[in-house]
């Protein structure tokens, strides 16, 4: 992996990370000029256009976020749908409905032709903190004044290892269908603490925080409960990604959680900071090349 000082991203402006953003942006429709300025000194092999489906961690307006990180610093020409809050369910099947209740066309189907007429080399997909770690993980949890176990063992083998596999399982099939030779590459998020922060931006609050509220709705107020609840659920799903990995032959999975520190590379409760986001970009990068 590139040994790769990120640090002094940490201390942009607001200004810095909106230019660095914008170089992203602009290398969609000029490729390395305009990114060439935050490029890391590699030798790296080009997998040619990439394909990308995801959440916050795709498309993060208040800081940096994956995508920006290897289209600036690895030079990667991406061509993403990602879109902050989306959740498994929607991103791999569509959720949406029209005013009298009618089924929308789901992004996926805009995805899996893109995939099909540009046959990538690589597909990169980020979900499930949302159906986690954000809006729903209060439905995970038991009252602590309930007598039964803070958390709900058997709702969350449920979900992560039915519900969600299943989910993955037909995203891999999918794809597969379309572009045989493109390799999936999806990661876990990392551990975080429940630390009431929400993602704040010029004086508002977009959105959450989601982990410490639902724990004190739930009577969960020590701090070592707390956290080890949250750790439990980001386990179990790296995890059911891990089994995937090992079933099924185009699916990778990136592992954060030995490079994410919880107590110091984390904005907020469901986002890094630039230069956590840039070594996990580094992680990935190395696993594309490892594909090539």
């Amino acid at each position: 992996m590139i040994n790769e000082n990120f640090e002094q991203m940490d201390s942009w402006t607001s200004e810095e990370v909106a230019k660095f953003k914008e170089a992203a942006k602009i290398k969609e429709i000029q490729p390395r000029e305009k990114a060439i300025g935050f490029l890391v000194k590699t030798a790296a092999k080009k997998p040619g256009r990439v394909i990308a489906e995801g959440d916050s961690w795709f498309d993060y307006l208040p800081g940096t976020d994956l995508i920006d990180c290897l289209k600036n610093h690895y030079d990667y020409d991406i061509e993403h749908y990602a879109k902050a809050g989306d959740t498994l369910e929607n991103m791999i099947f569509g959720t949406g409905i029209n005013k009298h209740f009618q089924r929308v066309a789901p992004q996926i189907e805009t995805v899996l032709r893109r995939i099909k007429e540009v046959q990538p080399k690589v597909f990169l997909f980020s979900g499930g903190g949302n159906d986690v770690a954000g809006d729903e993980f209060e439905s995970y949890l038991n009252h602590k004044n309930s007598g039964l176990p803070a958390l709900r063992k058997d709702f969350v083998e449920n979900m992560i290892n039915i519900v969600f596999r299943q989910y993955f399982t037909e995203l891999i099939k999918r794809v597969a269908a379309v572009s045989p030779a493109t390799q999936i590459v999806a990661h876990g998020y990392g551990h975080t603490f429940p630390t009431g922060e929400s993602v704040d931006f010029l004086f508002f609050t977009f959105a959450g925080p989601w982990l410490r509220p639902a724990l004190a709705r739930k009577g969960i107020f020590e701090a070592t409960e707390q956290q080890n609840l949250v750790f439990e659920l980001i386990d179990k799903y790296n995890e059911m990604l891990r089994e995937m990995a090992h079933v099924h032959a185009n699916f990778h999975h990136i592992d954060l959680r030995p490079i994410l520190n919880p107590a110091s590379d984390w904005a907020n409760e469901l986002h890094l900071k630039n230069s956590a986001y840039a070594r996990s970009a580094a992680q990935i990068h190395d696993k594309i090349q490892s594909l090539l």
